[in-house]
């Protein structure tokens, strides 16, 4: 998983739950973790905070500036999705679906993981949101 890195973004359709509800358009996700002995990426999802200022507030979001520093992964004010758990499997061409190699500046990377991890720590994520596809569905959604 080389070509992959923690705080690169991918931009993906992807499965919301276990209900079975997926996206329409692909939606940028941050790589939270990956874990090379399980063969697997972990995906926190990035929306802008155009009209929804009011995400900031809710503790299961994590406000992220496109500016100070400026960068090059978000070009809006955004808030990462802390309340769900999207893991995809690896596989040699998940890297194209990568909006470029930059990753999240150190600083607000740092900022999200801890929350992220925080937020699975001290609260309980709900099993329809805990969502897991393999490279099949992965490729049937974003080709």
């Amino acid at each position: 998983m080389k070509d992959l890195a923690v705080g690169q973004v991918l931009s993906l359709k992807i499965r919301y739950n276990n209900v079975g509800m997926t996206a329409n358009v692909k939606h940028p996700y941050l790589i939270v973790d990956i874990d090379n002995s399980l063969n697997v990426v972990e995906l926190a999802q990035i929306d802008s905070l155009d009209g929804k200022e009011y995400k900031a507030a809710m503790r299961s979001n994590k406000t992220i500036f496109s500016d100070n520093p400026q960068e090059t992964v978000i070009d809006k004010d955004s808030y990462v999705q802390l309340d769900n758990t999207i893991r995809v499997e690896y596989f040699d061409t998940l890297s194209v679906y990568r909006r470029q190699t930059d990753k999240l500046s150190s600083v607000k990377l740092n900022s999200v993981l801890n929350a992220y991890k925080e937020y699975h720590e001290k609260n309980e994520i709900d099993e329809n949101k805990n969502v897991y596809m393999d490279k099949s569905e992965i490729l049937a959604l974003n080709t």
